[in-house]
């Protein structure tokens, strides 16, 4: 993986034949101190493990395919894990093999093969995810949620 900063906060990142998407952009938050952001992008992957979260079990029912496939969709957010610090990688992706049928979900892993072209957007608010015994993965905090604890939902005046 490489990157070039564009300034106010944004990247581009090409990830190259045999690198893990998922590891390398939560390398590049890491490296580059990001707290928080958006990711999008595009390419081709050899491998990938989607994820789909059961919303009667609460968990992952994940699928692996390993072909080539076409990202037409890479989409997701960059925070940080709230008991530790490390960067965190919330990614999506729609993909499609030869026949074009497109696969959705949540991305466990996915390597590249021959190319990944991202664009990260970060930002100067700190976003942390925080494990809840009721949730399936960390949940994200928003900075203003303690604030808004006892306030009355909005109303369609």
């Amino acid at each position: 993986m490489i990157h070039h900063d564009l300034g106010n906060g944004r990247y581009v990142l090409r990830l190259d034949t045999g690198d893990e998407v998922v590891g390398c952009l939560r390398q590049f938050a890491s490296e580059v101190g990001a707290q928080s952001g958006m990711v999008t992008g595009l390419g081709a992957v050899s491998a990938i493990t989607l994820g789909f979260l059961d919303p009667e079990t609460g968990e992952y029912i994940k699928r692996r395919y390993e072909e080539p496939m076409e990202v037409a969709n890479l989409t997701g957010t960059l925070s940080v894990e709230a008991e530790d610090g490390r960067p965190f990688v919330h990614l999506h992706a729609t993909v499609a093999p030869r026949e074009l049928i497109a696969y959705a979900g949540h991305v466990f892993e996915a390597w590249v093969g021959p190319v990944v072209e991202v664009i990260v957007t970060t930002f100067d608010t700190k976003l942390e995810r925080h494990k809840l015994p009721d949730k399936a993965f960390p949940w994200l905090r928003l900075p203003n949620e303690e604030d808004q604890a006892g306030a009355e939902p909005p109303t369609d005046a």
